[in-house]
């Protein structure tokens, strides 16, 4: 691919590379910001809403309640907070809160890239091959994450830890949050707004980082590896075809997996897992078909100049992005 014409100094080229990579990594935080105050706000309200609650309060600071008083321990408040309909309600508003910024850093420019005609035609034939590799990608990953839990200590399942968690999204507006409100912020930010300010140093470089960013974003350590792998579909998708096939693709993605994993029946479980393998099979024959295709687009995509990678990794603001993201991600998965 041919550079943009611009003439750089290697020093200069340096800081620029690391800025835009420190700007996306703020851009970030302050969305996490105005995610986890908008989040606070909701569940402020329904604690203090809560009679269980209010009770525990006035127990606390020595109120004197009675045998017949209500009271609950702080780890239940969080429980009825982190369950249910309220999960997913704190979830919707705290990333349309935090989705405000994208709205307020695009200005006028908010469905820009929405309204963008694709790059390519994204017909159903090209968008279901599409489904079946991150199919294909939920199965691999899937066993490779039982067979690290054989690795665990006794008494620590990654798998068990994360439906924990994940459980209480299980419900009509739990549900919404992930397979439609979730995905289209999600693709906003880290396919329109990240990966668009850092294409001008490359696609294959833009798609790398902002995956980076999106897997280190989900902080559950059981997601962060799968959801890098899946940004890096999502990135490629919103770079040859536009944003709104990377969305519906991502929508997809999200609706198939709470329909397994939402689902008691283990039948219907067993042949969803066969339905998957039957994706991976296809998705290694058709790797093997269109290698060189494959390998085309990957070289497009390089780089316009060299070190760009190496310098991006020198910033100091990816790191500690990267850090505090992987150290909340452990104390969630109670591995600390």
């Amino acid at each position: 691919m041919e550079s943009p014409g611009i003439i750089y100094d290697q020093k200069l080229f340096n800081r620029d590379v690391r800025r835009d990579v420190r700007n996306c990594v703020l851009f970030l935080f302050f969305f996490y910001a105005v995610n986890l105050i908008a989040s606070g706000i909701v569940m402020l309200i329904s604690m203090v809403n809560d009679p269980a609650f209010i009770q525990s309060v006035i127990g606390a600071a020595g109120g004197g309640l009675d045998d017949s008083g209500i009271q609950m321990n702080p780890e239940e408040i969080m429980g009825s907070l982190t369950n249910g309909p309220m999960l997913g309600l704190i979830s919707i508003v705290g990333i349309a809160a935090g989705g405000s910024v994208f709205l307020i850093y695009r200005k006028k420019r908010f469905f820009t890239d929405l309204a963008l005609p694709s790059a390519e035609p994204m017909t159903p034939k090209i968008f279901i091959i599409l489904v079946v590799i991150t199919q294909a990608i939920q199965i691999v990953y899937h066993y490779i994450v039982t067979a690290v839990d054989y690795l665990l200590p006794e008494g620590t399942s990654l798998t068990e830890s994360y439906g924990e968690v994940m459980e209480g999204l299980f419900s009509p507006i739990g549900l919404l949050y992930v397979v439609l409100i979730g995905p289209i912020f999600e693709e906003l930010i880290f396919r329109g707004a990240v990966m668009g300010a850092l294409r001008r140093f490359g696609d294959n470089y833009a798609i790398l980082f902002s995956s980076l960013l999106f897997g280190f974003y989900h902080m559950l350590i059981l997601q962060i590896p799968f959801a890098f792998v899946l940004g890096l579909l999502l990135g490629y998708v919103a770079v040859r075809w536009s944003l709104r096939a990377s969305i519906a693709l991502h929508i997809a993605v999200n609706g198939l997996s709470s329909l397994v994993s939402a689902s008691e029946n283990e039948t219907y479980q067993a042949v969803a897992m066969i339905i998957m393998i039957a994706c991976a099979a296809a998705s290694v024959i058709m790797a093997i078909k269109w290698r060189d295709k494959l390998k085309a687009r990957v070289r497009s995509g390089a780089a316009y100049y060299a070190n760009t990678y190496a310098y991006g990794f020198q910033s100091i603001a990816f790191w500690v992005f990267i850090a505090i993201m992987t150290l909340v991600g452990l104390i969630q998965m109670n591995l600390m």
